[in-house]
């Protein structure tokens, strides 16, 4: 049997605490500075606090863990559990240490994704849709290693191999975030390998041939169930290239018809950076026909801003519907599609990647500042023209000659 830890008479300090080692199984010792307060070494060693109290209502005796030890991100240092149980701050949160998976995503939400995602949405629906309910009701200190991994498999047997990366990279940032707070002892979302899962990481490849574009813009343009912004939509991702969360985002405040530009301020990006969108007589058109519908967003839905979901299902049922019968795209893809044709349009390669508000490299971030406004409308003008012909196919109209 291991010799008996004593604690120092006049408190815990941070040299004894580093040398404290693991001793077969979870251990305590008790900081005789601060009433209750003690430091638990788990079996790898690693060191959060407890706080021991008598809960008012029953008297009780209740225990909180409330942080790992050391002075990184998301740690506590000795002198910090200290003030921080001197400023009574643990005394009103009952319930400040999440039991289930469920109750540590709302703290992991708020704490960790909000201050710091510019899109927290897009893991508030995969913490909604695809967590919470596999393991939600589960407890973190008993939760294995096998339920985190069915919570995966779940996603791929359903067919969404590609979300399920997402789902992954969710689930192990999660757990490091609770390791991290001291909730739990080690990660069970650690030896987690998407390979080992069935998670599909391969980019698409797929984009509009010449051919293709008629049949797809028919196809929307007579979709009976598609709204008129969504119908719209589609079609302004198509003409524009831009992402289509820069396109759900879109406010009649950063359309100017007149100059024919669309601003879009840096939070609707993904890249951080705020741009200007050229815009043909295409889009224009399509915008115009949107007017009047909803006071702040273009592309909108019945209560304001669509979700971001809402594009991708209306191509789908596109597909599911036998309306198309070529090969599945994604409205992503019409943003490849874009950038594809501009190339076979002899558009310089860099006025080409700026329309879709690509990085130009380090180098160019810093030194230059070029929107290359002109240069990407009479780009973007070349690659409406083009779909125009298609759409509208002449007999006495030659195409426009694309580079082999």
């Amino acid at each position: 049997m291991a010799d008996k830890i004593i604690a120092p008479p006049k408190g815990l300090t941070d040299a004894f605490i580093k040398h404290l080692k693991p001793r077969g199984k979870q251990y305590e010792v008790p900081d005789k500075a601060c009433p209750g307060l003690c430091i638990r070494v788990g079996n790898s060693g690693k060191k959060s606090f407890t706080w021991y109290y008598k809960e008012p209502e029953t008297n009780k005796r209740r225990m909180k863990t409330f942080g790992r030890y050391g002075d990184g991100d998301d740690q506590l240092t000795l002198s910090a559990a200290r003030k921080a149980l001197d400023a009574g701050e643990l005394h009103t949160e009952k319930s400040s240490t999440p039991k289930t998976v469920s109750e540590l995503c709302d703290v992991f939400y708020n704490d960790r994704i909000l201050p710091h995602r510019r899109a927290p949405e897009a893991v508030k629906q995969v913490i909604e849709h695809d967590i919470k309910p596999t393991i939600g009701n589960k407890n973190i200190a008993t939760l294995s290693t096998v339920a985190v991994v069915n919570c995966v498999q779940v996603v791929v047997k359903r067919g969404a191999v590609s979300h399920a990366g997402k789902v992954t990279a969710t689930l192990k940032q999660l757990f490091k975030f609770a390791e991290g707070r001291g909730y739990i002892e080690r990660s069970p979302a650690y030896a987690l390998d998407k390979k080992d899962l069935g998670v599909v990481t391969n980019q698409r490849e797929r984009w509009l041939d010449a051919h293709e574009i008629k049949p797809v813009w028919d196809a929307i343009s007579n979709a009976p169930k598609m709204s008129l912004p969504v119908k719209n939509g589609l079609k302004a991702l198509l003409l524009t290239g831009v992402r289509t969360g820069e396109l759900l985002k879109a406010e009649w405040q950063h359309i100017d018809l007149n100059k024919k530009e669309w601003f879009i301020p840096k939070e609707n990006t993904k890249t951080n950076t705020e741009w200007t969108v050229p815009l043909t007589d295409e889009v224009i058109n399509l915008i115009s026909e949107l007017q009047g519908i909803d006071s702040n967003y273009v592309f909108c839905g019945i209560n304001g801003m669509l979700s971001d979901k809402v594009t991708g299902r209306a191509m789908s049922r596109l597909f599911e519907s036998g309306a198309l019968t070529i090969e599945k795209v994604t409205p992503h893809d019409f943003r490849r599609t874009v950038r594809t044709h501009l190339e076979k349009l002899n558009v310089a390669p860099h006025i080409a990647e700026k329309c879709l508000n690509h990085s130009l490299g380090a180098i160019n971030a810093i030194y230059n500042k070029n929107s290359y406004l002109n240069e990407r409308r009479e780009a973007l003008e070349r690659w409406s023209e083009f779909v125009n012909l298609h759409i509208n196919p002449q007999s006495n109209v030659t195409y426009i000659r694309q580079a082999s």
